[in-house]
């Protein structure tokens, strides 16, 4: 991602590693070290200044505020950077952090980038987490200043950086961005996870501070991020009570009644009540849908209903983010296909498959979707959030799993196939890529884009589909293909888990191909005879032959393998698979236009899906 360099001088090399400043003038050596940061942690009145740049900043999702020279802010060295440093001399991860606070309140990502990068700094790189003695951190000062460029950086770079961290007055940098009414900063920062509900020691959440200053643009912002209005300070004023403003007044007042909230009862035993009533009331949505020009039902969702956190994942016809609702704060997995990459390819049809599926199967080892829209450009599907990666990147990590592992994962997916053959679909598309572990760590089917529905035992689906080495001996040859292939699949997948690799592989593609319609199965000698066995019926490459053609799930479910499993138990995820390794997944800033393209154009229906709105009833 492309990012905006603001600054307007290049440091040396040496200025990197060298200590700050000490000079301080003697006005500054008698004021307090609480003074002397005030310009991190006061609360001040907005001058004419604050309120003319307040004005100028729209609500833009790239790029950074610039502070010009004839700005405001205070440029001032923290005083833990200008103390006297004569009696201890800083370590150098020590001169690292100070540095980091300096190139923060300077304003320089470049800099923030070096000090994070390990291919300059060998042994140690700054903590972007560290804190003076008034608790501030690097974060604190770029939010306080309003430089969105150095918040990107330190969340970019940074190793874990903390989004909340909390100042000697227990405030977070959304604290101090709300306070100094930069807007930019503050839709980073809640993008990237931030609690817009942090109180700080008065008990003032960001919305308190936004109204107090009267900044309504940032005010405005806020609410549509769904903020807990009802939250009482200290002195038992909620936001709209610290202020005069009849603007600002109307403003949140509108979103109460939009929301149903009740702003009048008084006391905090009252307001806990209304929060329990808002928090428990339940949903009453049907499924919908909608088509293009209907008036839109409770429950309907858009692109302004979700925060982008993270990418999951990408592919060739779209993306996978992980977002969260920011109503309920709850994460989901958005799938994003682009239009005209599957209508220009004619592969319409089976993202409609996939959406169909997933609206009318609801099973405990199926990823379950909660919501469809779309825009002029793109499609989506909201899913659940899988945290634990696909087991392609365990195996990837792991390079094979022991027999009892794959046993739970082999059961779990068993009864995710038997569930879609009771309702004629096939799957088509069974690999480790394409199951998903949660966060307890059982297997979830995803990813229906090839399933094919209405496929009896009499017919047979004759498109070729699916990756390389997942094919069936049937799909190669385009002979048509039922049922069985799923259960040939299934053998593949146990294949790999146990083994490492797919059976027949070779990076030849064409000799690849070959060793699945004529080679000679390998089974290593560790496996044992029940689990070699299976393996041989699973994958016979005649499919009248093959295990499951007679009676589905029911004939495979009694092969030996299987002796001893207790079915029920299985479908009640009472099996317990070892927790996953999570993927490490790096927070980014992504803006709104990458992912959902252009929203000033969410009224055009010219290129409109007919029937893909959903939600889920248990949404």
């Amino acid at each position: 991602m492309e990012r905006k360099d603001l600054s307007k001088n290049n440091l040396s090399e040496r200025e990197l590693t060298t200590k700050t400043t000490q000079n301080s003038t003697e006005e500054e050596d008698t004021k307090s070290d609480l003074d002397k940061c005030s310009y991190i942690i006061s609360i001040r009145s907005p001058s004419e200044t604050d309120t003319k740049m307040q004005e100028s900043i729209t609500d833009s999702m790239t790029g950074s505020i610039n502070e010009g020279a004839g700005s405001m802010v205070a440029q001032r060295i923290p005083p833990s950077l200008n103390a006297d440093r004569s009696k201890a001399p800083l370590t150098k991860e020590e001169e690292l952090n100070h540095a980091l606070w300096d190139a923060a309140l300077k304003n320089r990502p470049d800099i923030i980038r070096d000090l994070l990068s390990l291919s300059i700094h060998e042994d140690f790189i700054a903590n972007t987490n560290s804190k003076d003695f008034h608790n501030v951190t690097a974060l604190h000062i770029a939010s306080s200043e309003g430089y969105a460029s150095v918040c990107e950086a330190l969340l970019d770079y940074g190793m874990n950086t903390e989004l909340d961290p909390k100042n000697v007055l227990e405030r977070t940098p959304l604290h101090l961005s709300c306070i100094r009414g930069h807007l930019e900063v503050s839709q980073l920062l809640f993008r990237s996870g931030a609690n817009i509900n942090a109180q700080d020691f008065e008990g003032n959440t960001p919305l308190h501070l936004a109204v107090e200053q009267g900044y309504i643009q940032l005010i405005t912002w806020l609410l549509t991020k769904n903020p807990d209005v009802t939250i009482m300070n200290r002195l038992g004023k909620t936001a709209i009570q610290c202020t005069n403003n009849n603007e600002i007044v109307n403003i949140i007042k509108e979103f109460c009644r939009r929301n149903g909230i009740d702003l009048l009862a008084q006391g905090r035993n009252c307001v806990a009540k209304i929060q329990e009533k808002y928090r428990n009331e339940p949903k009453r949505i049907q499924i919908s849908e909608l088509t293009p020009g209907e008036t839109p039902k409770d429950g309907r969702v858009g692109p302004l209903d979700f925060e982008i956190l993270q990418v999951l994942g990408k592919g060739s016809f779209g993306e996978v983010f992980l977002v969260q609702k920011r109503d309920q704060k709850t994460l989901y997995a958005m799938k994003v296909l682009r239009k005209d990459k599957i209508m220009g390819q004619n592969l319409i049809k089976y993202a409609k498959t996939e959406r169909n599926v997933l609206s009318y199967v609801k099973h405990p080892f199926i990823v379950g979707l909660n919501y469809s829209f779309q825009t002029p450009e793109k499609l989506f599907l909201i899913l659940d959030y899988c945290p634990g990666g696909d087991l392609g990147f365990q195996i990837s990590r792991e390079k094979k799993f022991d027999e009892f592992r794959a046993r739970i994962y082999i059961c779990e997916v068993l009864l995710a196939l038997e569930e879609l053959h009771k309702r004629d679909i096939i799957f088509r598309d069974l690999k480790p890529d394409n199951i998903v572990l949660d966060e307890e760590g059982h297997a979830m089917l995803t990813d229906f884009g090839l399933s094919k529905e209405g496929v009896y035992d009499s017919c047979m689906a004759r498109s070729f589909c699916g990756s390389v080495a997942y094919l069936a001996p049937e799909m190669i040859k385009r002979q048509g293909h039922g049922k069985a292939v799923d259960w040939y699949l299934l053998g593949v997948l146990l294949y790999e888990m146990l083994v490492g690799t797919p059976p027949y592989f070779s990076p030849n593609r064409d000799q690849l191909i070959q060793n699945i319609q004529s080679g000679k199965l390998k089974l290593p000698a560790s496996l044992s005879g029940e689990t070699k066995n299976l393996l041989k019926e699973l994958m016979q490459r005649d499919p009248n032959k093959r295990l499951g053609t007679k009676r589905d799930a029911e004939e495979v479910k009694e092969h030996r393998y299987f002796t001893g499993v207790n079915w029920e138990i299985v479908l009640r995820r009472e099996l317990k698979p070892p927790m996953p390794i999570r993927p490490i997944v790096m927070p980014a800033y992504i803006p709104y236009e990458k992912v959902y393209g252009d929203l000033s154009m969410l009224k055009d229906q010219s290129n409109s899906v007919p029937g893909w709105t959903f939600v889920s009833p248990e949404s």
